[in-house]
């Protein structure tokens, strides 16, 4: 599947060393501004992060160069963090469970349901910008994980049992 995109598109992904961010996304911007103006067989670029990695804070996509966010899976944290655990203990302890689900567990999804917020906000940066959403989960169709998503969002989204 790569060589078949790599044969469109130019792929970058986020560096291992934080020092290498800026000039993997200069290059980016580079091919995707180039690509857009010369007519080639290239028609763009793909760029591969990991939400919570290097290149997800205070990083712009607006405008060409983010017209697709795709999240393959759920972007959880990572429950074995004592500072969170703690946090979930204090409110399993402190509040009810709503609809049978505990506090801590809400805390949890809803830590994950701000990261992709956020990823999608990355390519959608002001009022004429538009970027494709793709939510690679079945997970994200249950209401209580789809509520989380702004409504502006809800309001378009279309969920598939299957997919290609």
């Amino acid at each position: 599947l790569l060589t078949r995109l790599a044969a469109k598109k130019k792929i970058f992904q986020e560096p291992k060393r934080a020092n290498q961010v800026e000039q993997v996304l200069a290059e980016y911007a580079k091919c995707i501004k180039r690509c857009s103006h010369l007519g080639t067989a290239m028609t763009g670029a793909l760029l591969f992060s990991v939400v919570g990695g290097k290149m997800s804070e205070g990083i712009n996509f607006s405008d060409d160069l983010g017209r697709c966010v795709i999240m393959v899976g759920m972007p959880y944290p990572n429950i074995r963090s004592p500072e969170l655990q703690e946090k979930m203990a204090y409110l399993d302890k402190t509040m009810p469970k709503i609809a049978g689900q505990a506090p801590g567990r809400r805390l949890i999804e809803s830590l994950c349901m701000k990261a992709v917020n956020q990823s999608i906000g990355r390519a959608i940066r002001h009022q004429k910008d538009f970027a494709s959403i793709v939510l690679l989960d079945h997970r994200y169709a249950r209401p209580a994980v789809f509520n989380k998503l702004p409504q502006w969002i809800r309001s378009r989204t279309q969920v598939k049992a299957t997919f290609g």
